[in-house]
């Protein structure tokens, strides 16, 4: 088992979470710093703040958007789920953070790394996470199916983390289990209710999106 070699990972994105399962099993590496330019290992009473963006995380009905569901988690089994950790204990989003979420839909609406542009990117604000019920989550005896690591990504961005998903063996009549593990962070998510970005000015409609949207 070699820790580092998270933190240090360079290899296709879509192949992060298989890597990191490949050098962490049982979950212990999420006790030791494994980001370069982390402050530290993400610890239990932490809160994590995850991006939410339309279309990516907003069911489609016809030619509809519809509410915001699990999709919001589709990535922890392959690129990993990235949250923001929150170091202070305000209530609000802070909003260096909401820019940051503006900052990605942008370049993702211009198109980037060989991606065509997807103009209907938007940002729709964030939701909060406490890093002790995400790691509680479980699904059958196996410990550790969601872990969250600290993958700071450089100086100007130390405070990244990812959420990763352990599916191993819950594969034919457990299948199911891989779904169940997902919304099961999704009612996490609705739980905490969207706070919307200050910048946001549709045209989605947030009140569309089955969560509290709280006054921003």
């Amino acid at each position: 088992m070699t820790c580092d070699e998270i933190g240090a990972f360079n290899g296709e994105q879509k192949s992060f979470v298989d890597f990191v399962l490949q050098q962490d099993s049982d979950g212990f590496c999420q006790n030791i710093k494994v980001g370069e330019h982390s402050p530290g290992p993400v610890r239990d009473n932490e809160t994590l703040a995850r991006f939410v963006f339309c279309p990516a995380h907003v069911k489609k009905i016809g030619d509809e958007y519809e509410q915001i569901d699990e999709s919001l988690f589709a990535d922890i089994t392959s690129i990993g789920g990235s949250v923001n950790r929150l170091m202070e204990s305000e209530e609000a989003v802070p909003e260096d953070l909401h820019l940051r979420g503006e900052s990605m839909a942008a370049s993702v609406r211009k198109g980037t790394s060989g991606r065509a542009p997807q103009p209907d990117r938007q940002y729709l604000g964030a939701i909060k996470l406490a890093a002790k019920e995400v790691r509680a989550l479980a699904v059958d005896e196996v410990a550790c199916r969601l872990r969250i690591y600290d993958t700071s990504r450089g100086p100007n961005d130390q405070l990244h983390g990812d959420i990763v998903a352990n599916m191993r063996g819950l594969d034919g009549e457990k299948k199911a289990l891989r779904k169940q593990l997902r919304v099961a962070l999704y009612m996490l998510a609705k739980k905490s209710g969207l706070y919307p970005s200050p910048h946001f000015e549709g045209p989605y409609k947030l009140d569309n999106c089955g969560l509290v949207v709280h006054s921003s």
